[in-house]
């Protein structure tokens, strides 16, 4: 074996139980898409995706509103999810997008967890603090929360 090559895993399909299909979860509830599949989105006429209106509402009426302490909570809830949950979410990985296994359990489950954990931590230290940017600057730097966030990840790291 060279040192390129990864030694086989015992990881199995058995371990997850995968559905054909399973809508979309938007605004806390399984739907069903209309018309056919497709797998990117053009976004040329700029209007709303329900998906974002749903974030942005869930935003506005309950995330905005809760303490960072609570919004801590829920981001460690989770990561420790993440976790528990680290070789089925591997397996279901490696199978969408044709990683090695060892890459998808040792690295990009742990690294997943790792930043929810990573931001679990700060929810409750960053809230609407204005900081100087310098002590003689008359700018100031403010953290707050701002809304929704879209964002295009790499097709080799979807998680």
């Amino acid at each position: 074996m060279s040192f390129l090559e990864y030694a086989p895993a015992p990881e199995s399909k058995s371990i997850l139980n995968l559905k054909k299909s399973y809508g979309l979860f938007i605004d806390g509830e399984f739907v069903d898409g209309h018309g056919k599949p497709f797998t990117s989105i053009s976004p040329a006429d700029e209007s709303p995706i329900r998906a974002v209106t749903a974030a942005r509402r869930a935003y506005e009426k309950t995330w905005s509103r809760m303490s960072g302490s609570d919004r801590g909570k829920y981001l460690f809830r989770i990561a420790r999810l993440v976790q528990e949950r680290t070789r089925e979410l591997a397996v279901a990985e490696s199978l969408d997008n044709g990683k090695p296994i060892k890459e998808s359990r040792d690295v990009d489950v742990p690294l997943v967890a790792a930043w929810f954990f990573y931001y679990a931590g700060w929810a409750d230290k960053i809230h609407g603090e204005v900081i100087p940017a310098r002590e003689d600057a008359l700018t100031y730097t403010v953290r707050e929360p701002v809304g929704v966030v879209a964002a295009i990840v790499p097709w080799n790291f979807p998680m």
